[in-house]
């Protein structure tokens, strides 16, 4: 059986229903596996050893939904896509609104899933 690992900081806890069922279609059981943070001093040779220790928890028969820092995604992606793994990103449609308040105007972004887009 497949397993859908998370690989970010938004946990599917906080998902909206749709999320949840399309990674569960798609994999089963949901893992969440926090994405690290990626100091900005890093060196490419510390991104790559963050990329490993990623690596290390995802299991062989995995579909992975990587996002975050981008030195990092590109490296956990392709370590992801040599090994076979299928790797994915969440495709969302951002929705701003505008709301007035108190005679300010705030600008509310919402982010609304449209589905999973493979990497290739």
């Amino acid at each position: 059986m497949l397993t859908f690992i998370n690989i970010s900081n938004h946990p599917s806890s906080k998902w909206s229903a749709e999320q949840v069922e399309a990674a569960k279609e798609m994999g089963g059981v949901i893992v969440d596996l926090p994405f690290p943070n990626v100091p900005a001093g890093a060196s490419p040779s510390d991104v790559g050893r963050l990329a490993d220790e990623v690596m290390a928890r995802v299991p062989d028969y995995a579909i992975a939904m990587v996002q975050g820092e981008f030195s990092l995604t590109y490296a956990i992606t392709r370590r992801l896509r040599w090994r076979g793994t299928r790797v994915v990103v969440a495709a969302s449609e951002r929705c701003v609104r505008e709301q007035v308040k108190d005679g300010k105007t705030e600008k509310v972004a919402v982010y609304e899933f449209r589905g999973f887009r493979d990497v290739e």
